[in-house]
């Protein structure tokens, strides 16, 4: 979410929502919304254990950008999947996981 410029990304399962309806529910809490793009899903980058709560989330995503290139971290707490996004070659799975590690978490590559 950008405060400065009004806008969030919001990630959902289309099988299971429809954009319709998430426009609806956010109009219900009294926020105009629209639509500016749609792309699919990313994939995860990792999968981390004991992520079950905010503080655990917030910890993650610390130690994740503060990893060389990596631009932004999104942790998907019920699934245990953390999204990176990081430019170019600059960051490696490996250099993910050792941080992920280092803040105390059980982590791996989503991907070989």
């Amino acid at each position: 979410m950008r405060l400065e410029t009004g806008q969030a990304k919001i990630v959902f399962d289309d099988a299971k929502q429809t954009l319709e309806t998430l426009s609806a529910a956010i109009d219900k809490l009294g926020f105009q919304s629209s639509v500016l793009g749609v792309t699919a899903a990313p994939r995860p980058t990792l999968y981390v254990d004991s992520v079950r709560d905010a503080a655990a989330a917030r910890k993650v995503e610390r130690a994740l950008k503060a990893v060389k290139g990596v631009k932004d971290v999104s942790v998907d707490r019920k699934a245990g999947e953390v999204f990176v996004d990081y430019a170019g070659q600059a960051a490696k799975a490996s250099d993910l996981v050792a941080a992920a590690q280092a803040a105390g978490f059980k982590a791996r590559p989503a991907s070989p």
